[in-house]
């Protein structure tokens, strides 16, 4: 998972790793719920609900490790991604 990634990229330790795993999780778990509970099926209407938990999430990495600290997980988050959809 992404929190595995950033936890390599940016030495973590396990608890943090923890910490950033359950917030990546929840924004993912949170997304797919919001998507599917309002049944949402326009790109435009399920890019709004992942901008919303993207917020929310960057917001709570800073409120633990700061905005700069923050900025690059969700940096690295993304890029996890994108490797990931490349493979």
């Amino acid at each position: 998972m992404f929190s595995t990634y950033i936890a390599e990229q940016m030495e973590l330790n396990e608890t943090q790793q923890q910490f950033v795993y359950e917030v990546m999780l929840a924004r993912v778990y949170n997304s797919n719920a919001t998507i599917k509970a309002q049944n949402l099926t326009a790109q435009a209407e399920k890019q709004a609900v992942y901008k919303s938990e993207y917020k929310k999430a960057q917001e709570k990495l800073a409120a633990e490790f700061g905005a700069k600290d923050a900025r690059k997980m969700m940096t690295l988050s993304n890029e996890a991604r994108k490797n990931a959809d490349n493979k």
